[in-house]
């Protein structure tokens, strides 16, 4: 069994493949949510700044050292400052947004900006993106559009954003992703309502263990 013994953050997201992304209507309902996560074995929780006081969260999350958090929807330096001094690791953006990737850079963190075109894609990679977010992943086109742009692109890390479900990870998993980003079908607007978090500790450590099934 290998550990994370000197791996950096990046080497880390590409061992574990699974990202999840939080989205909720207040900060305690985006804790326990993500919390639940990390109790099923998620080590990468993104915390959207749609989330009110979503600082707050990162902090208060960033003390659980089984994951790493990050920060999500980052428009603008502004946020992604707020974000950094609360904790986050890493940060999400959904747009190419040159002035965020640099200053992430520079702090330190790694930088994931969303781009949907090849334009868009070569720009937040020569910006310095880490990992360029292919969002919204389904809508432009999905794993044939992964396929064809990596004709020409064949050496920049790619997230996927959108799409993933339990029975589909074996496809995701065989176009060799960076990492899977996933939102709604593991924090199932149903289950937060009803503050059924170990609901969620459930679906997630299905989506862990067949991830991991699929890279053995």
């Amino acid at each position: 069994m290998t550990t994370d013994k000197g791996m950096t953050l990046i080497n880390r997201i590409e061992k574990y493949k699974l990202m999840v992304a939080v989205r909720t209507d207040t900060p305690e309902k985006a804790y326990e949510a993500a919390r639940a996560c990390i109790e099923g074995g998620v080590r990468f929780v993104e915390i959207t700044f749609s989330v009110p006081e979503a600082e707050g969260v990162i902090k208060k999350l960033s003390k659980d050292k089984r994951a790493s958090i990050g920060a999500g929807t980052i428009l603008s330096i502004k946020d992604a400052k707020k974000a950094l001094k609360a904790g986050a690791r890493y940060i999400v953006s959904p747009n190419v947004d040159e002035k965020v990737i640099k200053f992430t850079k520079k702090q330190g963190a790694v930088a994931i900006p969303g781009a949907c075109t090849p334009t868009e894609i070569y720009n937040a990679h020569r910006a310095g993106g880490d990992i360029i977010k292919l969002f919204p992943f389904v809508q432009i086109g999905g794993l044939d559009f992964l396929k064809e742009i990596r004709g020409p692109l064949p050496f920049i890390k790619y997230m996927l954003a959108g799409g993933l479900n339990l029975d589909n990870i074996p496809e995701y998993l065989a176009v060799r992703p960076s990492c899977v980003l996933v939102g709604s079908s593991i924090i199932k607007r149903e289950l937060v309502m009803a503050e059924d978090w170990t609901g969620i500790t459930a679906i997630a450590k299905k989506f862990v263990e067949k991830i991991n099934e699929g890279q053995a």
